[in-house]
Order: structure tokens, then C-alpha cells, then sequence
């Protein structure tokens, strides 16, 4: 049993304030065995270093409510499930610019460990897993926090309505962030990179994926039988095998603004993934840039995905191709609305409405034939776009100003 050392002990901190109220404990450069923390109280040094008793100790055990603590090396808890810091039922605690490395678990938190915040930490070189949320521990945010050369960067199991924003998972031997029976997550504006797997989905259902970079890995982002997730504008290159995956009943996924960009596949759907809808992302420069063995919507019914593999035309300069792009292997799936340039975003340039990111003539052409067709003939974003002089209508007017713009007559 860890033993549990002479501490001052503190109010706690103002809500969100990691370390806030806490003066130094004057421990920089001592080396501290193995504690028990079992109360209320804040402990904030400046780069004390915490060693467990022994390998089958955790350095930190936490398993009270609102505990700080901050600024600590841990090491040495290399027993089979143990941690540099553990927290058991543990409840607002903020754990936060401590470095945890060569421990079974760099931090984890279990049974139940709920509104706790994580920040600032460096998870590296523990024989497991970085960070870990586990058993029923939900409400929890993970920022900023570095989680490298573990086994594991950040994994949460069986844990819900958590929020990971800007961590850094980057070359661990399996996974840079698993979500395993793990619901109503968000992973936002986080970095993985050369992983095996850059994110992965498994059991796990509505979770927002939106502005992760999964570079250079073996699977840049995966998901095995998860439904209802939504990924957004997530940027996924160079991935070695597949930029996403989806397999085994991942199902009523929203795949939407990605760019995939330089992996061997690029986005692939097998093995009864069904009723996913895919559209306004970037397939670019892979082997295949999508491939479907189920079935699945590859548009918005009015606008689909960019290919660089299409070789259709655009004969009336709508920026969306004339003929459907078959989806292989069996073409069972179709992408009605093939893009002819790369999607830019859903605020379109005024005046480029066949979204090639410049005004040219080509553009005033369409404005004209929506004009003799009347504006309910296009959806709303176009109208926006052509509707220059901004009347709720589109006419020969607004064709007229797109021409000199597009000479650089005028400025719309």
C-alpha cells in the first residue's frame, strides 16, 4: 500500500484554475515515494520527482474528490495496470503540467472518475498506455497534453461526453487515440502521427471528430462497428494503408469538409457499413479514392465529393460533373454529384459558382442560365453566390457584374 506523506493541505482551488491557490511545496528536486491521496487538498511544486515504492505501486493514487496536483515527474510504476497517476472514483480534480513516463499507465482514470480536467501533461514512454479513461469516467476534458512512444497515446474505455482538444499522439506502436465502447465524445483540433492507428472508433457512437490531423499512419482514421459519428473537416495524408476506414456495421456516419490526401486507399466503406453519407470532402492522389462495398450516399443530393480520379466533364460549367462517378468495385454505391474542383468551404467566393476558387466568364454564363431559369432552380448556397447585388434573385444584373469581375472591372 502506498504510504501516504506529510502534505500541506489547501482549499480547493477555484473551479478550472489547474494549481490555482497552491503555493510551491518547496519539494523541487526531491524524490518522493509513493502517496495515497485521500482528501481535498492541492499539491503544486516545481519539477519534484515522485518514484513508486515499488513496481507494483501506483506513484499517485487519488481517491478523493477536487485534488491538484501539478508540476510532478512520475515514474517507475511498471506493475501490470498501474499508473504514474491514478485516479479511482475521483471526482474534479485538475491534473495538470506533470510528466509521467516509464509506468505501466502514464495517468488513468477509472470507476467512475468524472469531471476531472487533464492538462499540460506529457504521457511518453510508458509501457501501456499514455492516458486512459476507463470504467464509467465521463464529463472529462483532455487538453493540450502530449501522449507519445507509449503503446497507447490516449485511450478511453466505456467512458462518455468527454472532450480531447489539442493533444499530441504521435508515434506510439498501436494507436494514437482509441475510443472503445466510448459514446458522445469530442475530439477536436488534435494531432496523430505515425501510429498504426491515427484514430480509432470501435463500439462507439456519436462522437464528433472535427479538425484532426491523422498524418503518416498506418490507418489515419478507423471505425469498427460505430454508428452515428460525425467527422468534419479533419485533414488525413499520407497514411500508409487506408485514410479512413469504415468496416463491420459502422453505419449513419456523416463524412463531410475532410481532406484525404496521399494514402494508398482513401476513403473505404466494407463489410455491411451502410446508409454512411459522404460529400464536400477532397479524394485526392491515392490508388483509389474511395471504394465501397455496401451502401452508402456519396453526396448531399445536390453536391458530392471532390476524386482527382474523375474523368467526367462539365459541359454546362456548374462545377459539378455531367455523368456520376462510379464508386468501385462494384459501382453499387455512385457519386451523383462529383465536384469538378477541390471543395473550398459552404461560403462559397461571390460569384464563383462553379467552384473553381477564381471568376471567370464561365461564371457569368451560369449566372445567366439561372437567371432565364429562375433563382428556385438552384440551392441556397449558389444563390448566394450569384446573387450578387443581394435582391433575393438572380438575373441578368448579376450576370452582368460577374462578367466585370471577371475582366477586374469591379470587386463584388
Amino acid at each position: 500500500m502506498p504510504r501516504l506523506l506529510a502534505w500541506r493541505w489547501h482549499d480547493p482551488p477555484a473551479a478550472g484554475a489547474c494549481g490555482g491557490g497552491c503555493g510551491p511545496l518547496g519539494l523541487s528536486g526531491r524524490c518522493i515515494r509513493a502517496i495515497r491521496l485521500m482528501a481535498r487538498m492541492c499539491a503544486a511544486v516545481d519539477r519534484a520527482a515522485a518514484e513508486a515504492a515499488d513496481a507494483g505501486d501506483h506513484v499517485f493514487e487519488v481517491i478523493a474528490d477536487w485534488v491538484n496536483l501539478s508540476g510532478f515527474t512520475a515514474t517507475g510504476a511498471t506493475g501490470l495496470g498501474k499508473a504514474g497517476i491514478y485516479l479511482n472514483n475521483a471526482d474534479y480534480c485538475d491534473i495538470c503540467r506533470n510528466n509521467v513516463s516509464e509506468n505501466y499507465y502514464g495517468i488513468r482514470l477509472s470507476y467512475s472518475s468524472n469531471n476531472n480536467t487533464l492538462q499540460n501533461n506529457a504521457a511518453n514512454s510508458n509501457n501501456h498506455i499514455g492516458i486512459c479513461l476507463s470504467y464509467s469516467s465521463n464529463n472529462n476534458t483532455l487538453s493540450s497534453n502530449n501522449a507519445l512512444n507509449n503503446d497507447y497515446g490516449i485511450w478511453l474505455y466505456s467512458s462518455n461526453n468527454s472532450m480531447l482538444q489539442n493533444n499530441v499522439a504521435n508515434s506510439n506502436n498501436y494507436g494514437g487515440i482509441f475510443l472503445h465502447y466510448s459514446n458522445n465524445n469530442t475530439l477536436a483540433n488534435n494531432t496523430v502521427s505515425n501510429n498504426g492507428y491515427g484514430i480509432h472508433l470501435s463500439y462507439s457512437s456519436n462522437n464528433t471528430l472535427t479538425n484532426n490531423a491523422a498524418n503518416s499512419n498506418d490507418y489515419g482514421i478507423d471505425m469498427d462497428s460505430s454508428s452515428n459519428n460525425t467527422h468534419t473537416n479533419n485533414i488525413i495524408n499520407s497514411n500508409n494503408y487506408y485514410g479512413v476506414y469504415l468496416y463491420s456495421s459502422s453505419n449513419y456516419n456523416t463524412l463531410t469538409n475532410n481532406t484525404v490526401d496521399s494514402n494508398n486507399y482513401g476513403i473505404v466503406l466494407i463489410y455491411s457499413s451502410d446508409y454512411n453519407t459522404i460529400y464536400h470532402n477532397n479524394l485526392t492522389n491515392t490508388i483509389e479514392n474511395a471504394y465501397d462495398t455496401s451502401t452508402n450516399q456519396w453526396d448531399n443530393n445536390a453536391e458530392g465529393n471532390y476524386y482527382s480520379d474523375y474523368i467526367g466533364t462539365d459541359n454546362n460549367i456548374d462545377g459539378i460533373g455531367d455523368d456520376p462517378h462510379p464508386i468501385p468495385p462494384s459501382g453499387t454505391s455512385v457519386g451523383r454529384y462529383p465536384l469538378m474542383h477541390p471543395w473550398t468551404g459552404d461560403t462559397p467566393l461571390k460569384g464563383n459558382l462553379n467552384h473553381d476558387g477564381i471568376i471567370t466568364p464561365a461564371d457569368a454564363a451560369i449566372a445567366l442560365r439561372l437567371a432565364a431559369g429562375g433563382s428556385a432552380s438552384c440551392d441556397a448556397a449558389t444563390l448566394d453566390a450569384a446573387d450578387v447585388i443581394r435582391d433575393g434573385c438572380v438575373t441578368s444584373l448579376d450576370a452582368l457584374m460577374i462578367l466585370q469581375a471577371a475582366a477586374g472591372a469591379i470587386t463584388l
